[in-house]
């Protein structure tokens, strides 16, 4: 690591149940990732030293950029999850740690395939609905909040 370089931390997404509850855990390598009853790979919530991973809500730093999943986005930041509302009520939750800490909001930056980004008003979007800052595809970056053209 080079002097004022800082190194990354990086969280991965874990569910607890099935009642909208998602963790994000830190971990270091691939290899901290196990299938879950889906064949998902998510993170054991224990370390191989026996030890609790980071969870994101616990961290003493904020978090950059949060990659958020969708089945299909529009150039408003709308995006269709796949139903359970797990990224909306956690990414609210932080969005609401960040404001207590007086930290910059993260950016929710989405990935996406051209084919998955729609017309406006075609994704449907309620109050609980998260919006993302910016598309990314194999086109280029979409910026769509103010804070995603000022930071991308």
């Amino acid at each position: 690591m080079n002097d004022g370089e800082e190194k990354k931390r990086l969280y991965v997404p874990r569910v607890e149940d099935k009642n909208s509850h998602m963790q994000m855990l830190k971990i270091s390598s691939i290899k901290d990732l196990i299938a879950n009853s889906m064949n998902i790979l998510e993170p054991s919530p224990i370390d191989a030293d026996g030890s609790q991973r980071e969870d994101v809500m616990l961290a003493s730093h904020p978090v950059d950029v949060f990659l958020v999943p969708g089945v299909a986005f529009d150039r408003h930041g709308r995006r269709l999850g796949r139903g359970g509302g797990y990224y909306d009520v956690f990414l609210t939750k932080y969005q609401e740690l960040a404001m207590e800490r007086r930290w910059k909001q993260p950016l929710l930056v989405a990935l996406a395939y051209s084919v998955q980004i729609m017309d406006d008003d075609v994704i449907p979007v309620t109050h609980h609905d998260v919006l993302v800052d910016a598309l990314v595809s194999a086109s280029g970056v979409i910026p769509i909040s103010p804070a995603a053209m000022d930071r991308m």
